[in-house]
């Protein structure tokens, strides 16, 4: 969804609506290779304006299809929450920064009188992925040795069994340099 500036009223304007289907694939591809679906999203929005600033009060519910980190089974991750960014007129490339802070977090600029909430909303959305999605903290993961799922029983390999290829690192100790 687009808002355009020049028709944010002075007392402001709420919106809610939904994001459906597969809207997020596009961004995606601008970014690189991550494997997720995002379930139908959510949104509400509370938008002021001052001057040339707009805020907007962003809530979001929706839900993450993942593939966990440690047994490879898919799972649903729930997310929800709510963010406040700050944006005003881009006057330029000069305003792009080589750090930011942590004002500059919820800080941005618009271009052309309009915002793209949706590009906002996914953006939100894409932090709530963990860098190692877990379906449960204690999956217990893959067999290391035949690969079979442990949270589903357990295997017939022996615990503390070592591949033979590496055999010969086992009796192998690094020289303490002084």
């Amino acid at each position: 969804m687009k808002i355009q500036v020049s028709l944010i009223p002075e007392e402001g304007r709420r919106l809610q609506y939904t994001l459906e289907g597969d809207w997020y694939r596009e961004m995606l591809q601008k970014g690189g290779a991550i494997e997720f679906r995002i379930r139908p999203a959510e949104v509400s929005v509370a938008i002021h304006k001052v001057l040339d600033a707009v805020t907007l009060d962003i809530q979001v519910e929706t839900a993450l299809d993942l593939g966990c980190g440690r047994c490879l089974e898919p799972f649903e991750l729930p997310v929800r929450g709510g963010f406040r960014y700050t944006l005003v007129p881009s006057r330029g490339p000069e305003e792009q920064k080589e750090e930011l802070s942590d004002e500059d977090i919820s800080f941005g600029y618009y271009q052309d009188d309009l915002i793209d909430l949706d590009a906002l909303v996914f953006e939100q959305i894409l932090l709530q992925v963990p860098m190692k999605p877990l379906c449960a903290e204690t999956c217990r993961g893959l067999c290391t040795q035949c690969g079979a799922n442990l949270n589903a029983g357990s295997c017939g390999c022996k615990p503390g069994a070592v591949d033979s290829r590496l055999d010969a690192l086992r009796n192998f100790k690094a020289k303490k340099q002084t």
